[in-house]
């Protein structure tokens, strides 16, 4: 397993943690959700189905129905189980476990120490810890085969820098990084657009490729 801490003090930068965890995931993938009561684990879950284009009105705790499942044209399908309420993995072929397993869906599971010998051996774990009011440590660890997946890096902390329109020192989990704010973002974009960027060597070839 590789472990890579993230820090979040606002709403705003949690989603931004679940925006980068975006990129790496993919349908198949079984993610426990770790933490205490209050911790974060539905906000963590509707920052991340924001993130894949889900729509939010469909994204709710399911603490009572146990499993909900969210399903949006052209996105991933996400299945959001709380096993809180269960008293074993027994109980889970009634909730269509094995249909949210197929390698279908995403499947994220809060209070999974209830069904742990359901558990494949490789599922992901995302802890969760309150530090302060809205203060949160999120600790990944994700399987090493993870780590080549297109995308992989974004779930590394971004360096300090220095935003190239401000000239302001931008922390690296600012949502618009590396611009200051997103008019700083605007402004470089509108250079791109009015064709007033310019670079310092000369073009190769590699730059004109598509990378995709």
């Amino acid at each position: 397993m590789t472990r890579i801490q993230r820090a979040s003090n606002s709403l705003t930068q949690t989603d931004t943690i679940a925006w980068d965890f975006s990129a790496i995931v993919r349908p198949g993938d079984i993610i426990r959700l770790d933490g205490e009561m209050g911790a974060g684990k539905t906000t963590f879950t509707r920052a991340l189905a924001k993130a894949l284009r889900h729509d939010l009105a469909q994204v709710s705790s399911p603490t009572y129905v146990i499993m909900n499942l969210y399903e949006t044209k052209g996105s991933p399908t996400i299945a959001h189980l709380d096993c809180y309420r269960l008293g074993d993995d027994s109980e889970l072929d009634a909730l269509g476990w094995d249909r949210v397993t197929d390698g279908s869906a995403i499947v994220l599971i809060e209070w999974a120490e209830k069904i742990e010998d359901a558990l494949p051996d490789g599922a992901a774990r995302i802890s969760i810890t309150a530090t302060g009011e809205e203060d949160r440590l999120f600790e990944f660890d994700v399987p090493d085969q993870w780590m080549d997946r297109a995308g992989s890096a974004a779930l590394n902390a971004r360096p300090e820098t220095t935003c190239p329109v401000t000239g302001d020192r931008v922390a690296g989990d600012c949502p618009t990084w590396p611009f200051a704010n997103e008019r700083a973002r605007l402004v470089d974009l509108n250079k791109w657009f009015n064709e007033s960027h310019t670079v310092s060597r000369p073009l190769q070839q590699g730059d004109l490729e598509d990378e995709f």
